[in-house]
């Protein structure tokens, strides 16, 4: 089975629900509603039609519309005046059906099975040689749903045949105007309409629907506007995007240079401390110097002092060389003292000359160490 095919069998049953509820019309009569009087009429215009049948050699024009039918008066059937009248039809747009009695019509009531109804007209097709003595070639035929048995799951259903050489005849009776039919119809006694349309499919005319145009107007104003909302929404989101994006790079940067000058206030401050405690973890010269002067003797005198780091090397002759490493030992600022290589005498000064090397310490961290030791 085509994909088409399966399709419609789906819908089929979704159809018959939304046909057998009042949902379409109460929908139609809501929107109606809705609508100026003026538009209304406008929009309910696909309900209006000219009604035609054929009383004796008159022909009775009714206007058949949602506001009620409007008899407008009978013409004899003169070819030129039929011709004349359909141009005037034809020109004004105006669906033209024919009305055929209803007692010219082979009418029989059916009881079918409920899932007949989805192909209910090929269903028909195979009783017109059962119920009626004429093939379907020979024949225009409708079927109309009288009543549904939910819990017998059948329908009754009346069968309304018209045979061709009945509606042929009334079709030439109607001369000029039969080319332009919309459909036909039967017509009781009482003046109701069946609601059938017993003109082949072929012979039908193919009427314009006046609110068409509207239809696809409001149906492209809709897609375009649908369009030109996505892009808008696009170009928005694009624009917003982009400025997120700029916002990022600036926060980045700004990001960047706080990193730059963390580190360069990072560098500075641990160079500063380093400094700092490189000046507190040494005394200053003035007071090494003023710290060996008190404790070297007068009889001693330097040709060299060099402190480098916190080495002290001192140069320099005395009396008593040796004792010098006492008297330094007892200083808070310089530690081991030691003399370095041979202590040599100076005949000239009758002096000893010596190398002394030592670390100075800051007092401070020298009494630290020492408690801690």
């Amino acid at each position: 089975m085509p994909a088409a095919d399966r399709l419609a069998t789906l819908l089929d049953p979704l159809k018959l629900r939304l046909a057998r509820s009042t949902l379409p019309a109460r929908l139609r009569e809501a929107v109606l509603s809705l609508l100026p009087a003026r538009w209304r009429d406008q929009v309910a215009g696909e309900t209006q039609r000219l009604c035609l049948w054929r009383h004796d050699d008159t022909l009775v024009l009714v206007a058949a519309r949602h506001r009620g039918d409007l008899r407008l008066g009978e013409v004899p059937l003169d070819p030129d005046l039929l011709e004349a009248l359909g141009a005037r039809a034809d020109a004004s747009g105006t669906p033209r059906w024919l009305m055929v009695p209803a007692a010219s019509m082979l009418r029989r009531v059916l009881v079918l099975p409920a899932a007949a109804e989805p192909r209910l007209r090929e269903v028909l097709a195979f009783e017109l040689d059962r119920q009626t003595p004429f093939s379907a070639d020979q024949v225009s035929f409708e079927g109309c749903v009288l009543s549904r048995d939910v819990a017998a799951q059948q329908l009754r259903v009346e069968l309304l045949v018209l045979p061709r050489t009945r509606l042929d005849a009334e079709l030439a009776a109607i001369g000029p105007l039969a080319r332009g039919l919309a459909g036909v119809d039967g017509i009781e006694a009482d003046g109701r309409r069946l609601g059938l349309n017993l003109l082949p499919d072929a012979a039908r005319a193919q009427r314009r629907d006046p609110v068409r145009r509207l239809h696809l107007a409001l149906a492209a104003t809709a897609v375009v506007g649908l369009l030109a909302t996505l892009g808008l929404s696009l170009h928005n989101r694009a624009e917003r995007r982009d400025e997120l994006r700029a916002l990022v790079a600036s926060a980045n940067d700004q990001a960047r240079e706080a990193r730059l000058l963390r580190n360069q206030l990072v560098s500075s401050a641990q160079a500063a401390n380093f400094l700092a405690a490189t000046r507190a973890s040494r005394p200053t010269m003035l007071e090494v110097m003023d710290e060996l002067t008190r404790r070297i003797p007068d009889d001693t005198s330097l040709d060299k002092l060099a402190i480098t780091g916190d080495q002290l090397v001192m140069v320099g002759q005395s009396r008593a060389a040796p004792a010098l490493v006492a008297l330094l030992q007892a200083s808070p600022l310089i530690t081991d003292p030691a003399l370095s290589g041979v202590v040599q005498s100076d005949p000239r000064t009758g002096r000893d000359r010596f190398t002394l090397t030592a670390r100075v310490v800051n007092a401070a961290t020298e009494g630290v160490d020492d408690e801690g030791r």
